[in-house]
């Protein structure tokens, strides 16, 4: 198990090192997943991160497609949204996750009309029944009908556990809803063998602050699950922030300017909360939702812009902001127009990996609202898609050093393996670890700083020797610590390994 430095966790203490969050770096030309069908033309989105399927080497998702009316006049509701469009669940596979293949599966008589007034028929990719959380590929069920596992809203008042032997036939579960609104993630911690719900909600008992908020549900074997517990909402520091960014929309001309701004109505809630497990801890991805103001003709929505922030978790209760809050991602500006992510954004629940760097798929949005003229002239449509950002492995938070030498000492911790690797960043300058007595701190012979042979390379994996002793394998077993001294350099993380 890998030691990050995204909490206090395993850190004693640190002299003349800064803590800095690394953004998520968006791909040139990012996106991923699009519209490319009239049953997917307003657009598509998805909430869970592709499964990779070892034995067929290959991603499956499932993502949601939704299609405008095949009325050739555009309709308006009361609150002045179109109406008469369809949404689907479709299914898409691809060998890289970069390119995905959206095969014709012949499950679902797709009745809109193509451009020569024939049917398309079941030439689409389009389930009969599907589901928008998921899928979560569960290899260790024994029961093969269960390989697949995901939640949708199939019973009334909230998602609905389903399951299926081939990502493509579902089956609801006949057990009780877990209570949820309209947006919610679902995950799986392979750790502790337990699948992880959150759920947009106002609290278990009808109220929480800030109005949006998100609670948790969790279950063993997929069918019982725990009651609701509100654990993630946002604050007072929240509505200073969002106040800042919403200023900076309006201010920005490079940026999409909302449609409707009333200042009065400025506040700040949680629209999404993605959690997952990565080495140790669950990192959280909240999407702030930052109202800029209520839109007419009934003032039942509201515009706003959004931003995704990084919270860290032991417990999945207990969250902690990383960074003061800064943006992990953000929107990105208009520029030439061919960018989905200038109104609103989102992400899945967690990376994959692919090589040395975690790839997460996000939603773009390019629009939140939009004005009567654009509605009519139907400008909503190709609206959103899944793009990709990428990250160093490990890298979500560095501690870094400058041009004079900093340290960072650890709590004691057990040797448990023979080699030490850090993940670091030091190839303009220099990365030095020696190992301390855990009761008093003094340096263990062999293992002192003067000892310690520099690392002076950009690497995800590189293991730490001093002159006289290649490894810690003397160690093993033994309670130590550590002090990481750094120069012009950045550490991620590190590790014992064999």
């Amino acid at each position: 198990m890998k030691a990050l430095f995204i909490d206090d966790h395993i850190v004693e203490e640190i002299n003349n090192l800064a803590r800095k969050l690394h953004p998520l770096q968006k791909f040139d030309k990012n996106v991923a997943l699009r519209p490319e069908h009239r049953w997917e033309n307003c657009g598509i989105m998805m909430w869970t991160t592709p499964a990779w399927i070892p034995d067929e080497a290959v991603f499956k998702t499932l993502y949601y497609a939704s299609s405008e009316s095949d009325s050739p006049e555009v309709k308006l509701d009361v609150t002045g949204a179109p109406i008469g469009g369809q949404s689907f669940i479709c299914y898409a596979t691809s060998e890289d996750g970069v390119n995905w293949k959206k095969p014709a599966l012949g499950l679902y008589d797709y009745d809109a009309l193509t451009w020569r007034g024939t049917p398309i028929g079941t030439e689409n990719n389009i389930l009969p029944t599907g589901i928008p959380l998921g899928p979560i590929y569960d290899p260790h069920d024994p029961n093969e009908q269960r390989r697949y596992k995901g939640m949708g809203w199939g019973k009334g008042g909230g998602l609905t556990p389903a399951v299926s032997p081939d990502c493509l036939h579902w089956t609801y579960l006949d057990t009780p809803p877990v209570p949820s609104s309209d947006e919610a993630h679902l995950g799986y911690d392979p750790e502790n063998g337990f699948f992880i719900a959150t759920v947009k909600h106002t609290g278990p008992d009808g109220r929480s602050p800030y109005g949006r908020s998100f609670c948790l549900s969790t279950s063993e074997d997929f069918e019982n699950w725990s009651g609701l517990e509100l654990v993630f909402h946002a604050d007072q520091i929240d509505q200073e922030n969002g106040e800042e960014r919403i200023q900076k929309f309006i201010e920005d001309p490079d940026y999409l300017t909302p449609i409707y701004n009333r200042p009065e109505e400025w506040r700040t809630d949680v629209y999404n909360f993605p959690v997952f497990r990565y080495e140790g801890l669950y990192l959280g991805l909240p999407v702030m939702h930052h109202w800029t103001g209520k839109h007419p003709p009934l003032y039942e929505n509201v515009d706003s812009r959004k931003s995704v922030e990084l919270a860290s978790s032991r417990d999945l209760r207990q969250w902690e902001r990383v960074a003061n809050r800064k943006p992990f991602i953000e929107l990105s500006p208009v520029g030439d127009g061919s960018a989905y992510d200038t109104g609103q954004l989102s992400v899945v629940n967690g990376p994959i990996r692919r090589n040395n760097e975690l790839w997460f798929y996000y939603l773009g949005v390019r629009h939140r609202s939009q004005p009567l003229a654009d509605i009519m002239s139907r400008k909503y449509l190709n609206n959103f898609a899944m793009a990709l950002a990428k990250l160093r492995v490990d890298g979500f938070v560095s501690l870094k050093g400058g041009i004079e030498w900093g340290s960072v000492l650890t709590k004691p911790i057990v040797v448990k393996g023979s080699e030490l690797h850090v993940n670091v960043d030091s190839w303009r300058g220099r990365v030095k670890v020696e190992v301390l007595n855990a009761d008093d701190c003094q340096p263990l012979p062999g293992y002192t700083l003067d000892e310690s042979i520099a690392a002076m390379v950009d690497s995800i994996d590189e293991p730490m020797r001093w002159k006289e002793k290649t490894d810690v394998a003397e160690l093993r077993g033994r309670t130590v610590r550590l002090r990481f001294s750094l120069l012009q350099s950045e550490i991620y993380a590190f590790w014992f390994a064999d």
